[in-house]
C-alpha cells in the first residue's frame, strides 16, 4: 500500500491546460489579443522543469488575475502539496468548497483534493472524513481505494477487509482494474493474527482457512497456520502444513524452521518425526541457502549430536558448489564461530575478522523492500516504509543468487 504523488505535476498541468482551455471558449479574442500571459506560459515551462518553486510563483500571480478560475485555483493546489506545504493546499480546496456555482461532478474532485491534502498532512481522521462524503459520487470507488489504503495503514484490518469487499462489487465497473486477490488473503492473515493475540484460535484459524482458499499459492497463510499449530501443541498438524510449505516454498523454510525444530515431546514428535522435520529443512537450504534455516539446523545439531555434527554440516555446506556461492555473511561467520570453538590457536586472527564480518554483515546482510529499498532484520509481509504488500523477498539481501 502506498500513496502515489508522482503524477501531481502531470495532474497541475492537466488543470492549468483546462484553465487555457476555458479561457479561449469563454472569450474569442481577435489573433492579436489572443497570446498566453507571460506568467502562464512561466508556469508551464517551470512545470515541464519541475522547478516547483517558479511555477508555484507563476500560478500564484495568474490566480491573482483569474481569482474565478477553478482549474488554476486546482493546479496550484497540487502544487502546494507536492511542496509538503499542506496547509496552503487545504486552505485553497476549502475555500473552493465553499462556492456555490460548483457542479456536483468538480464538488466531487474538489473534495477527493482535500483528501489527499490531508493524507499528505498525516491528518488520516479528516481524510477519512472527506472521503466518506464521496458515497454515490462519480469518485466513490477511487475514493473507496483511498480509504482501503488508509485502513491498512492505520491497521484497522477489518474496516480495511470490508472496504476490499465493498470495492470487489465494484470492480466490474472499474476503469483502475480490480483490487488483487493477494490482498484479501493477506487482510484475512492479519486478521487472524490479532485473533491469535487474544486467544482466539478458532476464529484465527477459519481466517486463516479464508485465506488459502482465497489465493492458495500464496505460502502466508499456510505458515500462519501452521505457527498456530505449533502454539497449540499440535504436532501432528504442524508436521503436515510444515511438509507441505518446504515442498512448495521451499525458499520460505525459514519462516519456519527455528519453531518447527523446536516442536516439544508429542503424540507425533518422537525421534523419527525429528529426523524427517531436520531432512525436510536442510532440503529446502540446500535450495536455497539462508542463514535463518542454518542457525535452527545448526543448532538442532549441536544439541542432539553435538558440536562436531554441526562443524561437519556446516563444512559441507561450504563445500558444495551448489550452497557456497549463494552463502551470505551471516553464514560465512556462523562457520568462522564454529572454528574458533575448534582452534583456539587462530582466535587472535578469527576474532579480528569476525569482527570485521560482522560490520559487513549488519549492513548487506538484511532483507530488502524491492520497491522502496527499506531494510530489516526481519521478513516483513508488508514493508514497514512504502506499506505494500509482498516486497520483501524471502531471502536476506545477500544470499539472493
Amino acid at each position: 500500500m502506498e500513496f502515489d504523488f508522482w503524477w501531481l505535476p502531470g495532474a497541475a498541468l492537466f488543470f492549468a491546460l483546462g484553465w487555457l482551455a476555458a479561457r479561449r471558449d469563454a472569450v474569442k479574442q481577435p489573433p492579436q489579443q489572443a497570446a498566453l500571459p507571460e506568467t502562464y506560459v512561466r508556469g508551464l515551462q517551470s512545470l515541464l522543469g519541475d522547478d516547483q518553486v517558479q511555477a508555484i510563483d507563476a500560478f500564484t500571480e495568474l490566480v491573482r488575475t483569474e481569482p474565478d478560475s477553478l482549474e488554476l485555483h486546482i493546479a496550484l493546489g497540487h502544487l502546494f502539496r507536492r511542496k509538503g506545504e499542506t496547509d496552503r493546499a487545504i486552505r485553497i480546496h476549502q475555500n473552493l468548497l465553499l462556492r456555490g456555482d460548483l457542479s456536483t461532478s468538480t464538488r466531487a474532485q474538489v473534495q477527493l483534493e482535500l483528501a489527499l491534502d490531508y493524507i499528505k498532512a498525516g491528518l488520516y481522521d479528516r481524510a477519512e472524513q472527506a472521503l466518506q462524503t464521496l458515497n454515490a459520487s462519480p469518485l466513490e470507488t477511487e475514493a473507496l481505494r483511498l480509504r482501503l489504503d488508509l485502513a491498512q495503514r492505520l491497521r484497522d484490518w477489518q474496516l480495511a477487509l470490508s472496504l476490499y469487499e465493498t470495492l470487489k462489487t465494484k470492480q466490474t465497473e472499474d476503469s483502475a482494474g480490480p483490487v488483487p486477490p493477494h490482498l484479501w488473503a493477506q487482510l484475512h492473515a492479519e486478521i487472524a493474527q490479532a485473533l491469535i493475540e487474544r486467544g482466539e484460535y478458532d476464529l484465527a484459524l477459519r481466517s486463516l482457512e479464508q485465506a488459502q482458499s482465497a489465493h492458495p499459492d500464496h505460502p502466508r497463510a499456510w505458515i500462519d497456520a501452521c505457527h498456530l499449530f505449533i502454539q497449540r501443541d499440535d504436532p501432528l498438524q504442524a508436521d503436515a502444513l510444515a511438509h507441505s510449505i518446504v515442498q512448495r516454498w521451499p525458499e520460505h523454510a525459514a519462516r519456519i524452521a527455528s519453531a518447527w525444530l523446536s516442536v516439544g515431546p508429542g503424540l507425533a514428535a518422537d525421534q523419527s518425526a525429528a529426523t524427517k522435520r531436520f531432512q525436510a529443512l536442510a532440503n529446502a537450504f540446500s535450495l536455497y541457502p539462508s542463514y535463518d534455516v542454518l542457525e535452527p539446523l545448526l543448532a538442532y545439531l549441536a544439541k542432539q549430536q553435538g558440536l562436531a555434527a554441526a562443524q561437519a554440516f556446516l563444512r559441507n555446506a561450504i563445500q558444495d558448489p551448489q550452497i557456497q556461492p549463494r552463502l551470505g555473511l551471516r553464514s560465512i561467520l556462523a562457520l568462522l564461530q564454529h572454528h574458533r570453538a575448534s582452534s583456539p590457536e587462530d582466535e587472535a586472527l578469527l576474532k579480528v575478522v569476525t569482527a570485521r564480518l560482522e560490520a559487513l554483515a549488519g549492513q548487506s546482510g538484511r532483507y530488502a523492500c524491492k520497491h522502496c529499498g527499506f531494510q530489516a532484520n526481519r521478513h516483513y509481509w508488508q514493508c514497514p516504509g512504502c506499506n505494500l504488500w509482498d516486497r520483501y523477498p524471502a531471502q536476506r539481501a545477500d544470499e539472493i543468487a
